[in-house]
């Protein structure tokens, strides 16, 4: 199989079908796969996927794709032979067609990439917008979140604006690569004074402990100015689960001093979160 685009959901289904003993090329364009995150999480998914014997070809750019009706015949870009494969996956992203929607029956635009809205999900008189089509992330659990204030202005009921400033996000592979809030890449565009940590799982009792599989690390963004992480990466064994207290940390904006002063229960994966703290710079 030939999987196009090394995504999120390229790079889970690329594992899946290698660990069922399907050959599989992963084909991406960007220098290195889970080109959103960190470096160091698309450098983490390259390395597990080519143990699981997946063929990982990045900055690599497909130009056309044929089918004799045996297999598919992917032609890339400054190569003269094509790839070659029984089944295609393509995984190159996707975006919301409004026009499909009827949205211009309630005066919105079918050609606009999202649709907006405000804090309390509103995109018109008696009109809500929740999930993909708002433009804030094609996860179920921004649907779920969404969801939820939309109901409750529906019904009158009181509640905050929608907030997208700690925006989680989980790539489930083996390990996982859990992530919430700003890179360091965009936390630096932004102009923040940035300190970032980098501490390998295995460095922690519990990385040890877990032997085999404990690939992965935490990767700390911190405002250095305000003194708060603006952004977190939990990569390893449980990191989905890891990544929780990170995201009350972002979203709440807890001082980096005091979360230095928490108690890690031990011998846990997060405990790396509290020497990770530790090695700000």
């Amino acid at each position: 199989m030939l999987v196009l685009g090394g995504g999120a959901i390229g790079v889970e289904l690329a594992q899946v079908f290698a660990r069922f003993k399907c050959a599989v090329t992963v084909v991406e364009g960007q220098e290195r796969l889970l080109s959103q995150e960190e470096p160091e999480a698309g450098d983490l998914a390259g390395q597990v996927l080519r143990a699981d014997g997946v063929t990982v070809r990045t900055a690599t750019r497909a130009r056309r794709v044929d089918h004799d009706g045996n297999g598919f015949a992917v032609h890339l870009e400054g190569a003269d032979e094509p790839l070659r494969a029984e089944r295609l996956l393509v995984a190159t992203g996707r975006r919301a067609d409004l026009s499909t929607l009827g949205v211009d029956t309630v005066g919105l635009d079918p050609a606009a990439g999202a649709v907006p809205t405000d804090g309390q999900l509103r995109a018109g008189e008696g009109l809500w917008a929740v999930g993909d089509i708002t433009g804030h992330g094609a996860f179920t659990h921004m649907s779920m979140y969404q969801a939820q204030i939309a109901v409750r202005d529906i019904l009158g009921q009181p509640g905050p604006d929608a907030d997208y400033r700690a925006l989680p996000r989980v790539t489930s592979t083996d390990p996982e690569i859990a992530a919430v809030g700003l890179t360091e890449r965009r936390a630096r565009e932004r102009g923040l004074r940035v300190r970032t940590a980098l501490l390998p799982i295995d460095s922690s009792t519990r990385g040890w402990i877990h032997g085999a599989g404990n690939e992965g690390f935490i990767k700390l963004v911190e405002d250095a100015d305000r003194g708060v992480l603006v952004g977190a990466t939990s990569a390893g064994p449980a990191g989905g689960e890891v990544l929780y207290g990170l995201n009350v940390a972002v979203h709440a904006e807890v001082p980096v001093e005091r979360l230095r002063h928490l108690i890690y229960t031990y011998p846990t994966f997060h405990r790396a979160v509290e020497a990770a703290l530790a090695a700000l710079r």
